[in-house]
């Protein structure tokens, strides 16, 4: 296992939110390695987050024989979304701008981001095609912003991972409040955690629902 970048290995006095046994059994969907978990300041109802189980800095530090499983998992998250709110933005903060030090995935139902993904992230980015991409980069580059946005309201989409600065990371910010805000008010991060509970657990319900039909 690799701990690359800040996340380094997990903290001893069991402060990771994300390793803590507590969090990982109120998960919606679980695999062998990884774990769906509500957002608990989620931006819109719907907002998700994907997590590797064990303690990696980023999705790109992540073990290759693992992608199977963690694609698996995302388009069943795709699905889920579309059928239950709308498409998903994907984001990932590859340890830039990371609030918790625990790779992890945001799954957010915006619809399309109205951007274009791959002329944002030139000329110093690039676009992604698979989890090979962004391995790539965090072993050749280190830190990275990752942006997936549909394309439109069915399940194509466009990916690119972005270097860690300022001006597209706060084009996307900006791109993430908007359309949420068409939602529901924008609010800061800590007022969307204490408010946050009746979104988590609509979609808990939404979550166990559509389990129950897929089985």
């Amino acid at each position: 296992m690799r701990f690359d970048g800040p996340a380094g290995p997990p903290p001893t006095d069991g402060s990771c939110p994300f390793c803590d046994q507590a969090t990982q059994v109120s998960a919606l969907a679980t695999t062998e390695h990884f774990y769906l978990l509500a957002d608990n300041a989620p931006l819109v109802e719907g907002h998700a987050l994907l997590i590797p189980r064990d303690h990696y800095a980023c999705f790109g530090a992540l073990p290759a024989a693992w992608d199977d499983e963690v694609l698996a998992l995302k388009e069943r998250i795709a699905r889920f979304e579309v059928e239950r709110y709308r498409p998903a933005i994907f984001f990932e903060h590859g340890v830039f701008g990371q609030s918790v030090y625990h790779a992890h995935l945001h799954a957010v139902p915006l619809g399309p981001s109205g951007l274009d993904v791959h002329a944002l992230a030139a000329p110093d980015g690039r676009p992604v095609k698979g989890l090979v991409d962004v391995r790539d980069w965090w072993e050749t580059q280190g830190q990275y912003f990752y942006l997936e946005s549909p394309l439109d309201h069915a399940e194509r989409s466009e990916a690119a991972i972005f270097p860690p600065r300022e001006g597209p990371y706060v084009r996307v910010l900006t791109m993430l409040r908007q359309r949420s805000h068409i939602y529901n008010p924008w609010q800061p991060q800590f007022v969307r955690r204490m408010n946050g509970s009746d979104k988590v657990r609509a979609l808990a319900a939404q979550w166990s629902d559509f389990a129950a039909r897929e089985s």
